[in-house]
């Protein structure tokens, strides 16, 4: 009976010793620790119990050495990826997309007439060629800029196939009396008396007395009374005023006093020369670094007294818009303009041909990278019209 006591006695103390370490260890607390603390477990395991507790205590140490290097490990992995998360965001490319419209202007008149739109921002080149063309631009513009606010107008030179718009007549209202213009850059020089340039100084001023800023070429090309030379047009997208003499320096051509822009997206290039005639254009290569140009508004609508060799062999376009009216007064686009620019690229486009449209409105995006060409008649490059194929000579680089 005593050893039957003396065993149920060991039993029943084994028991409670082991759901003590067992409700402690589901509570949270160290098992080695509790072991040594209690009287009962020391008492009835001895060296066992030191044994086990010496076990667990190294244990312990390798835990907590693991924990550590752990810690550590997850640590250096946490800054390696937020390095990485960091890195990608900080590489991150900003995509704008840029549109650039050149307008047919509903005459048979050669004229220019740009929009370029780049998010809420809008920039308009010129608006020729008659008053009357205010009713075929006014609603194309308003299509797009949607605020009724143009932030910059460039008119480049004072002729009236350049500027007729922007007064308009009894036919609608012109882009001064449409929209409202932040800032107005215009040539510094002109030789115009004409009652259309004096009307458009007239509708100028009064944009200017409602609040516009108005700047000449040589203004930016100096950076004098607040003007820029280079303008961010979006975060990516920068305007620049370049330079040539005739900012500064008079003649009896009216075309040389033209406002010459760039605009840079990336790694393109958008080259806008107005009516500037051959001396202009050697002082434009002169004057600037020109890179080469995925777009050129090709100079004095195609003519051949401008687009001179000297100016394309330097940016080598790969798109050329000619703002004219295939077979006008003035036979735009001339051969020689044709031949010039041959060498470089056959994407040639117009927007009009006498009576009818050609490519109609002309409008290449880009997103910084991949630029696209869309018309709103069709997309036939110049040389494989009808026009061209009874009216020009197929140049040698063409024909291949």
């Amino acid at each position: 009976m005593k050893f039957l006591r003396k065993t149920l006695s060991f039993v029943l103390a084994m028991t409670c010793a082991m759901s003590f370490v067992a409700c402690n260890d589901l509570l949270g607390g160290n098992s080695s620790e509790s072991s040594s603390e209690n009287p009962l477990f020391s008492s009835m395991f001895g060296e066992y119990s030191e044994s086990s507790t010496t076990s667990t205590i190294v244990s312990s140490q390798d835990s907590s050495s693991l924990e550590e290097d752990s810690s550590f490990e997850d640590s250096s992995s946490l800054e390696e990826d937020s390095s990485v998360e960091d890195s990608s965001s900080s590489e991150e490319e900003i995509v704008e997309e840029m549109s650039i419209h050149f307008l047919q202007l509903g005459n048979n008149k050669s004229g220019d007439c740009t929009l370029i739109k780049t998010g809420d921002t809008e920039v308009l080149i010129d608006a020729g060629s008659t008053t009357g063309s205010a009713a075929t631009i006014v609603p194309y513009i308003k299509n797009y800029c949607t605020d009724g606010v143009l932030e910059y107008v460039i008119a480049t030179h004072g002729d009236t196939d350049h500027i007729s718009a922007f007064v308009g007549g009894s036919s609608g209202a012109g882009i001064f009396d449409s929209f409202e213009c932040e800032i107005i850059i215009d040539s510094a020089l002109t030789t115009k008396t004409t009652q259309i340039y004096k009307n458009y100084v007239t509708k100028r001023d009064a944009e200017v007395a409602a609040g516009a800023t108005h700047y000449t070429s040589i203004e930016c090309w100096n950076e004098a009374n607040g003007a820029q030379r280079s303008y961010a047009i979006g975060q990516t997208i920068t305007m620049e005023i370049l330079y040539q003499k005739y900012y500064e320096n008079t003649t009896s051509n009216e075309n040389n006093y033209s406002v010459c822009v760039m605009f840079t997206q990336g790694e393109n290039h958008y080259l806008f020369t107005g009516d500037l005639e051959e001396s202009g254009e050697k002082s434009l290569v002169a004057s600037n670094t020109l890179p080469k140009c995925t777009l050129f508004k090709a100079g004095h609508h195609g003519s051949d007294t401008a687009n001179t060799t000297t100016l394309l062999s330097v940016i080598q376009p790969e798109i050329v818009v000619a703002c004219c009216c295939c077979g006008d007064q003035y036979e735009f686009p001339h051969q020689g303009f044709i031949n010039n620019v041959a060498p470089y690229t056959d994407r040639v486009y117009v927007p009009k041909m006498m009576d009818k449209l050609m490519n109609g409105n002309i409008v290449v995006s880009s997103d910084g990278k991949t630029v696209d060409v869309q018309c709103s008649n069709n997309n036939i490059l110049l040389k494989d019209t009808d026009w061209f194929k009874a009216n020009r000579t197929m140049p040698s680089a063409w024909a291949a």
